[in-house]
């Protein structure tokens, strides 16, 4: 499962990133908390779920509102993956068998999202593989390798984006792991239907860090029609683009990366319907938005709360995500164990809330 080398990346990319959003907070049981207007356009976050001690890394929403997370590895959790609030409670998805225990068939799984389908699709980097789940009838629907052709020493198998137009999962590889090896970060692109996959553009300007020492490719994103993934370096200030069409080859792929707008620091990012590109601000404690010509604060997170994380646009008309102090985590802060729950799933109106057909 390598846990280090996931602790380690972690620890370099949350040390860089400390945020002034930082104060004392107090602890909780699981609330929903109202929307505060703070300026004339910036709110703060809508807290959906809180709790002491699940501490959502990930997240999915299916189309019925079925809301799973993930449980960042740092952590070591029991159980690896909850559906929460499922009639009332937080339940290990899609079974104990798969996702709590030692023997669980889950080993470090952060990155999740759902299908057109209802499918969801968990990233497991500890086995290097994809395992689709139907949530409508409950079964497997099949696992998808990730060969170790396509793999570096160093890889951090985390974001992707699912390609249903062009039948591919698209792989955000920052790599530097192992904190010694210079960054190389690439695409890993998987045909859903062959399972052949292709590690292409490694080491272009576009995935490298802005931040000297800093880290690479992280978050990634695609529209809801799949005709672009949006990405950046987690240390960047720039967001590109390039069609999900160009993905056939390196040579079309390398000739239509393109420039796109301004971002913050940023670990999540997300488009909606509308093609608003959400990221997280892991600096300022912050959902922002991007586009060609600024970056702007869209809505804070609670104070006392550090780390927003993963993004998820949801059908409902919201932007949901996760904020889970991983930066205060005893590994992530110089030995000392200063993350006070809870941890939440936040979420906030979409910017022209037209809700996705």
């Amino acid at each position: 499962m390598k846990k280090l080398i996931v602790l380690s990346v972690l620890a370099s990319v949350l040390v860089m990133c400390k945020s002034p959003n930082d104060k004392k907070h107090t602890s909780s049981e699981e609330t929903v908390t109202p929307t505060e207007v703070i300026s004339n356009e910036v709110k703060t976050v809508e807290t959906v779920f809180s709790s002491q001690n699940i501490r959502p890394g990930n997240l999915a929403l299916t189309s019925n509102g079925r809301l799973f997370v993930t449980m960042n590895p740092l952590v070591s959790p029991t159980t690896k993956v909850f559906e929460l609030n499922k009639n009332g409670e937080n339940v290990a998805y899609p079974n104990a068998k798969y996702a709590t225990g030692e023997n669980s068939i889950f080993k470090a799984v952060i990155g999740i999202r759902a299908d057109s389908q209802d499918n969801l699709w968990l990233l497991d980097m500890g086995t290097k593989q994809f395992v689709v789940w139907d949530t409508k009838n409950e079964k497997l629907v099949k696992t998808i390798a990730i060969p170790e052709a396509v793999v570096k020493p160093a890889s951090f198998l985390q974001d992707f984006v699912i390609d249903e137009k062009h039948n591919r999962v698209i792989i955000a590889d920052m790599t530097q792991g192992d904190l010694k090896s210079a960054p190389e970060p690439a695409f890993i692109v998987i045909d859903t239907k062959s399972g052949e996959a292709r590690r292409m553009a490694q080491s272009h300007p576009s995935m490298m860090p802005e931040l000297e020492g800093g880290f690479a490719l992280n978050p990634i994103a695609i529209d809801p029609q799949n005709d672009w993934v949006y990405y950046g370096a987690l240390h960047g200030k720039t967001m590109y683009r390039v069609p999900a069409s160009s993905f056939e080859s390196d040579e079309k792929l390398l000739s239509t990366i393109e420039k796109f707008g301004v971002k913050s620091f940023s670990d999540g990012m997300e488009v909606d319907a509308n093609g608003n590109v959400y990221v997280t601000n892991v600096v300022d404690g912050e959902i922002g938005l991007s586009n060609k010509n600024e970056y702007k604060t869209l809505a804070k997170i609670p104070e006392g709360q550090t780390w927003p994380d993963g993004l998820y646009v949801a059908n409902d008309g919201f932007l949901y995500g996760t904020v889970d102090q991983l930066n205060k985590t005893a590994a992530l802060n110089n030995g000392k164990e200063e993350s006070v729950g809870p941890y939440l799933v936040i979420k906030t109106e979409l910017v022209n809330n037209k809700k996705k057909k």
